[in-house]
């Protein structure tokens, strides 16, 4: 996105830049609309029809406003608001036209759509529809969102499913730390569940009654995370026309979990640890504020090799560590494979509406001997997907490809050199070498078929498919923007 002047504006609910499409057939007027618009901080797709619209809407995965021209030539533009709408890809929609009267607007907003524009009144009219838009539309995703939470039971460390041995013993020692308001540092891969150890530290302990919020510090652009965290007042930088809460202040007498606390920027880790210790937060153009909150980070990166590089502060990351708990990857406990298998299992049958009575040995097998680089969350979308193309009431090798391709390839015999084992090992003079295995899918390319599929099964419905994928909206996004998903 092109530079702007100040602040992007982000609604309340949304964890990211919007992103808006202007469907005019004047050039003109699409270019001087995407001027303003990225100067607010909003991403932007230009239409010229409405049939180039519907083709946008369907190439992508999120749109959150749609700024439609009325009267567009040959085109019953009314037809083209009802199509946008009825994709469930549209967060809403302004109609704007320059010749727009009365009646035309009352059958625009029946037929949908969230505001009329005449065109030919100021660009501050339109901006303030749009935000108006945004803000409601940010504020209906955050209700979708706090529903898909409040539908799931949040987790109690006793129902963390695991076969004893490593994590028996982060267990032992999480249970410690529930009730307390020690500050909890979590450590582990990506994958390996570090925020549903976090949020069962909190439900579980005597902090239960109190807010958890949660933050991606790598899901937030920099200039974003200094608001996020402490919150503005109004009238701080160009858009804040009102005040806003931060993280801080939301999670008062209770729980904030900053994921990913490794991709803080340093000018950030500095007011971060000033909060620590003055127990004080000032949010942008405003007086300090008192709150009481405990801290649980998580990271998948090595802080203490980030603290000799230069690269996270030492002062901090002792401020943050005073109760390190380390996640052992899947790798280093396949004893825990078995229950978490059946336990993906079914709940992925239940909810894909089959009947699937578990997991053939020789693919558990397989299952077991995989290196699960992706840990848990791998595990997981490998079975989701099993499950969704599964034609038998057993799961087989055949429903693992990845496993499948990595089975069949051979092992390479361990040769010494100048040995016996170098002459086995030689193809005879003129004869071929034998053909190379076929290279299992990579993490990276699973990742965006599990994406793709989780979008394709809820209609391109970004908080639905970010819940069926056990991930947070904000780092679906994040995702799919990073493989092009989302288009440009």
């Amino acid at each position: 996105m092109e530079s702007y002047e100040g602040q992007p504006f982000i609604p309340e609910g949304m964890e990211r830049p919007p992103t808006i499409m202007v469907v005019d057939d004047d050039a003109a007027i699409c270019r001087l609309l995407q001027f303003h618009l990225k100067r607010s901080g909003c991403a932007t797709v230009l239409a010229h029809s409405g049939e180039h619209a519907l083709q946008e809407v369907q190439q992508r995965a999120v749109l959150d406003l749609v700024l439609l021209d009325l009267r567009l030539p040959g085109e019953d533009s009314l037809t083209v608001l009802r199509r946008l709408l009825e994709t469930d890809k549209v967060g809403g929609v302004i109609v704007m036209s320059a010749y727009g009267t009365m009646e035309e607007a009352v059958r625009a907003v029946k037929q949908g759509a969230y505001d009329f524009v005449n065109k030919t009144a100021s660009f501050d009219d339109l901006r303030q529809s749009v935000r108006n838009a945004l803000r409601t539309i940010g504020l209906k995703e955050q209700v979708e969102h706090l529903q898909a939470r409040l539908s799931e039971k949040e987790p109690e460390l006793g129902e963390i499913i695991h076969a004893g041995g490593a994590m028996a013993q982060v267990l032992k020692l999480v249970r410690k730390a529930m009730d307390s308001d020690i500050t909890v540092l979590i450590e582990g891969e990506s994958g390996t569940g570090k925020e549903m150890i976090a949020r069962a530290i909190h439900h579980a302990g005597e902090m239960h009654d109190t807010p958890f919020v949660a933050i991606n510090c790598a899901a937030i652009p920099e200039s974003l995370l200094e608001s996020e965290l402490f919150g503005y007042e109004k009238g701080a930088f160009t858009g804040a026309d009102q005040a806003r809460k931060g993280k801080f202040e939301e999670a008062d007498e209770g729980t904030l979990f900053l994921d990913e606390i490794g991709e803080l920027p340093l000018a950030v880790q500095a007011k971060l640890l000033r909060v620590l210790q003055t127990r004080e937060v000032q949010p942008i153009g405003g007086q300090a504020r008192r709150v009481n909150v405990r801290i649980i980070s998580a990271t998948n990166q090595d802080l203490v090799q980030a603290v000799r590089t230069g690269t996270f502060r030492k002062d901090l990351y002792y401020r943050l560590a005073v109760f390190p708990v380390r996640l052992p990857p899947l790798r280093e406990r396949p004893e825990d494979i078995p229950p978490l298998v059946r336990h993906f299992v079914q709940r992925f049958a239940r909810q894909e509406g089959k009947h699937i009575d578990g997991v053939a040995p020789d693919a558990m097998q397989a299952l077991r001997r995989h290196e699960w680089l992706g840990n848990v969350r791998e595990l997981e979308n490998m079975i989701y997907r099993a499950v969704v193309l599964a034609e038998r009431p057993t799961l087989s090798l055949a429903d693992f490809p990845v496993l499948q391709v990595a089975e069949q390839t051979p092992s390479v015999p361990e040769l010494t050199p100048g040995g016996a084992g170098d002459m086995a090992e030689t193809p005879p003079h003129g004869a071929s070498a034998p053909p190379a295995a076929p290279n299992a899918t990579s993490l990276e390319e699973m990742e965006v078929r599990a994406i793709r599929d989780a979008l394709q099964a809820t209609g391109g419905n970004m908080t639905r498919a970010a819940a069926r994928l056990g991930i947070g909206r904000a780092t679906l996004y994040r995702k799919s923007k990073k493989y092009g998903i989302l288009g440009p």
